[in-house]
């Protein structure tokens, strides 16, 4: 994660780049719509995997094909039970409810959900997300849409609990147990669902790395990205500080824009300084030596 420009892609496809090298098997994705992926390892991509190597696959996320596929799929799953969508033309609102606020991150939620169920076919899954905003939104959302589902649960329990006791005065055989309620039971299922997602992006094998440069609006936005997170629950692994200055002048840099202060206010977040290469990183060859820079600390058993 980090903040547009600070290296996210290189990084993630440094690291993915490395782990596949050293024989491991790697989904490497781009959910950010701007993508460059492709471009960093040298390959077009698209909304489908492609191998990049023998161990490395990878694809960049197509947001607008993934919001279609996320609202045509909800709609789907609420036409069983609400006859009464097609009175309102629900069909015909698709378009309006593409662009209502906050479904692209749910999109994008959804897409890691289904990422989610090829890890086991993996070693390693790489996410180069997007900019830290929407990012911060998507992680945030697990818990919000659990207590909407803990909500709606209750809201559905009143409403059968009200049929229950019209069955008993008017006789009628409408169902009324919980346990056999379609509407219930698809409540369940999609809280199953977000809470798979959820352990996904925070079990004890995940790991979330923050990429910044020693400027200060990349220090400031880091700095409220870790509040942020920290507010979820989630715990960060590293700070990398991407195309870190040479050692006479680290100190005034850092100082001046604020990154010793931030570096001592949270010091027990391992910061690690990547070096400024200064040539093609997108070559191989120039991956494989910063992406054994990450690796060599996660070998070191300092992720945890």
């Amino acid at each position: 994660m980090g903040k547009g420009g600070t290296g996210k892609t290189t990084i993630s496809s440094a690291l993915a780049r490395a782990l596949s090298s050293k024989g491991k098997g790697v989904l490497a994705v781009s959910l950010d719509p701007a993508h460059n992926l492709g471009d960093v390892l040298g390959c077009p991509l698209s909304s489908e995997p492609q191998k990049i190597d023998d161990r490395l696959t990878a694809f960049e996320l197509d947001l607008d094909e993934q919001v279609q596929r996320f609202v045509e799929e909800k709609l789907r799953q609420m036409r069983p039970f609400y006859g009464n969508l097609q009175i309102f033309n629900a069909d015909k609102l698709l378009e309006t409810i593409k662009q209502s606020p906050g479904m692209e991150e749910f999109a994008v939620l959804e897409a890691i959900r289904e990422i989610s169920t090829f890890a086991e076919k993996c070693d390693a899954v790489v996410l180069d997300t997007p900019p830290t905003g929407m990012t911060v939104r998507v992680l945030s959302l697990p818990d919000i849409t659990l207590i909407w589902i803990a909500e709606l649960m209750k809201l559905r329990s009143k409403i059968l609990d009200r049929r229950a006791y019209i069955q008993n005065i008017e006789g009628s055989d409408v169902e009324t147990n919980p346990s056999n309620d379609p509407v219930m039971a698809e409540l369940c299922r999609y809280k199953s669902e977000i809470e798979s997602t959820k352990n996904f992006l925070l079990g004890e094998d995940s790991f979330i790395f923050l990429v910044l440069q020693a400027d200060k609006l990349s220090v400031s936005e880091t700095e409220r990205t870790i509040k942020k997170l920290d507010s979820n629950g989630y715990v960060i692994t590293a700070c990398f500080i991407n195309r870190a200055s040479k050692v006479e002048r680290r100190n005034f840099l850092y100082d001046s824009c604020g990154l010793s202060n931030l570096m001592k206010l949270y010091d027990k977040i391992p910061w690690i300084e990547l070096p400024d290469l200064g040539r093609d990183i997108s070559d191989p060859e120039n991956l494989l030596i910063l992406g054994d820079i990450i690796c060599n600390f996660l070998d070191a058993g300092d992720a945890r």
